[in-house]
């Protein structure tokens, strides 16, 4: 499923390029926000004093990432990518702004696994976005000579 470009040019192209940046952007330093804010955090959250439940805590992110980036993908080839991308970045910002309020290590754990579903389903969409809006000229020598 290609997305119409509804013939604007390749100014409006480079706009979603540059939009999408910002948002990989913040997707990227979220992911490691937990890391900086760790010891505010175990004021709040004593399980966080083991390395251990850190440890989950940042891994539950990554297995539900890597496990979900083949079906987003799959998703993504389905349904309107735009409006993927920006349930993406609802659930996204939600699950941010919960995180921000909880005091609870299991709520953060599953908060955590949601994220990582929400930025699973955001990279191939906005990836495919991308190249739909890019033909030709504005796509990367090595794409546009295959």
């Amino acid at each position: 499923m290609r997305h119409n470009t509804g013939g604007r040019g390749s100014g409006y192209a480079w706009l979603v390029v540059g939009l999408l940046w910002v948002v990989a952007l913040l997707n990227y330093m979220d992911r490691q926000m937990l890391s900086t804010m760790k010891s505010s955090m175990m004021v709040d959250i004593l399980e966080l004093e083991k390395a251990e439940n850190f440890g989950k805590l940042m891994a539950v992110f990554l297995w539900i990432y890597g496990f979900m980036s083949p079906v987003a993908g799959l998703i993504a080839d389905r349904i309107n990518r735009k409006w993927l991308i920006v349930a993406s970045l609802f659930v996204w910002s939600g699950v941010t702004f919960s995180m921000g309020y909880t005091s609870n290590f299991q709520v953060l754990y599953g908060l955590r696994a949601v994220m990582g579903i929400s930025e699973a389903l955001y990279i191939p969409a906005g990836l495919s976005l991308i190249a739909d809006y890019h033909r030709g000229s504005t796509r990367s020598w090595l794409s546009a000579s295959i």
